[in-house]
């Protein structure tokens, strides 16, 4: 059902996003996928959202799927990437949806429903929680952000596509479409335009302005905001998920989804359906 979609690519802000949108609904609903997916994760999701009613709208992130690909890096910072999200409901004429994101596809959400709130009816957050709380450091914490501090590395490229990509087999030992996804990232250019999105916004680099007490302090959330983290993750921690709540004045409620890993929404695409429904059946 998903490659039923109609396709579409559309320029925002002087990209070319590759959009699915199946054009029509009672309401709308924004998916945004993570690090290392495209938009065909929600495979699983969209037909029983459309069958629900709403209209559902797909793109691949700059720099994944078949999106373009831009070699400034600066193009790929979050508030650039929320830019683009607002252009694109401007595009298809859309005053309000509700967002599901999941990796980095929720922390763009995030930084959405704290600058354009007036946009969102409201925000899914899956697997990861609001930024504050992912800088809340500690050891436990620590042996969780790995990646974060390899992935911005200039090598980081050839140490996953070396041996055959043994290691980005290790990483995604967990995830459903792991084969698929490392004989595309093993293509020389691909992983390097996947990795423009953290080499633009360093978590490094965030983490010491905010040990440094350099970031301002953050703005409430004031979208009704669902927070979902499954308990066999093994990217992310639940505090910072649960937590999160701190930083939502509008409604906030979390939900821990048992014996599923990061992605959940392959993994246990009934649960995870029955939790977006029941979610936005509460949000007309």
């Amino acid at each position: 059902m998903y490659d039923t979609l109609g396709a579409k690519t559309i320029e925002l802000n002087g990209a070319r996003y590759y959009v699915r949108d199946s054009g029509s609904g009672k309401d709308s609903i924004l998916l945004l996928h993570g690090w290392p997916d495209d938009s065909t994760v929600w495979r699983n999701q969209v037909l029983v959202l459309l069958e629900a009613g709403y209209r559902v709208i797909c793109p691949d992130l700059l720099g994944y799927g078949l999106s373009d690909k831009p070699q400034d890096v600066e193009r790929y910072t979050f508030s650039a990437l929320v830019n683009d999200m607002v252009s694109l409901l401007n595009c298809l004429g859309l005053e309000k949806v509700h967002c599901i994101a999941h990796d980095y596809g929720a922390v763009i959400g995030w930084d959405f429903a704290t600058v354009y709130p007036n946009r969102l009816k409201t925000f899914v957050a899956m697997s990861v929680g609001h930024l504050a709380s992912l800088l809340d450091i500690s050891f436990d914490v620590l042996r969780y952000q790995w990646y974060l501090f390899l992935n911005i590395h200039k090598v980081a490229p050839q140490l996953y596509r070396a041996s055959n990509g043994r290691l980005l087999r290790e990483v995604l030992r967990t995830h459903p479409d792991r084969e698929q996804i490392v004989n595309r990232v093993l293509e020389l250019g691909v992983f390097e335009s996947m990795g423009k999105l953290e080499q633009a916004n360093p978590f490094p680099e965030i983490l010491l302005a905010a040990l440094q007490g350099e970031l301002p302090k953050p703005l409430p959330v004031t979208v009704p905001t669902l927070g979902i983290w499954s308990t066999k993750d093994d990217f992310l921690w639940e505090s910072h998920m649960k937590d999160s709540g701190k930083y939502v004045t509008a409604e906030w409620c979390y939900e821990q989804l048992e014996g599923a890993g990061h992605w959940f929404m392959l993994e246990q695409p009934q649960t995870t359906n029955h939790l977006l429904l029941n979610w936005l059946l509460k949000h007309p």
